[in-house]
């Protein structure tokens, strides 16, 4: 069984629905989320969508990701293109080939404009959360497919490792 980690900039909203929405599809599932930095706790936000989606995580606290979680993982999702230049850059390049952009971990970039591939952070979003699960009732069907991938069953995922230079080019503060 692939043990995919999800990586946001704090730990406390992205990577968290990620991480619980692939749990809730595999209970058997090791999932992971980290934070490039340390929130203090999960988003209430955050909490208040997995709470509509059947989730209960009021006990998650916010992980700090470090080279040896980024060993245990066999696929890393990150949440925007900023968030995997420094992964590469903090914890090494040769983690790109099992490293994916989460908004489309299924197409080789052409180029980074600002906010492609950025997958936008609800916790800063006032709107009531019932409209925030509609939105983001594409994530739920991202972690579906990236569920599939893992198994071998679904679309052929596209690592870092394939589109290095581009990264480069990357803003490192659009996280």
């Amino acid at each position: 069984m692939a043990t995919p980690l999800f990586v946001c900039y704090a730990n406390c909203c992205r990577s968290v629905l990620a991480s619980f929405l692939y749990r809730q599809l595999d209970a058997d599932s090791p999932a992971l989320s980290a934070g490039l930095t340390v929130g203090d706790c999960i988003s209430d936000r955050a909490l208040g969508m997995l709470r509509l989606w059947g989730i209960e995580a009021s006990e998650h606290c916010p992980r700090q990701l470090d080279r040896a979680l980024c060993d245990r993982a066999d696929a890393i999702f990150v949440m925007a293109p900023a968030h995997l230049r420094r992964l590469l850059a903090d914890y090494g390049a040769d983690l790109a080939g099992k490293t994916y952009l989460f908004g489309d971990p299924f197409r080789r970039p052409q180029s980074f404009l600002r906010g492609d591939y950025k997958v936008r952070d609800p916790s800063f979003d006032e709107r009531p959360v019932e409209e925030l699960v509609s939105e983001f009732l594409w994530m739920r069907e991202r972690v579906r497919q990236i569920r599939l991938a893992l198994r071998g069953e679904g679309e052929a995922l596209i690592p870092a490792s394939e589109y290095l230079p581009l990264i480069q080019a990357v803003d490192p503060d659009d996280v």
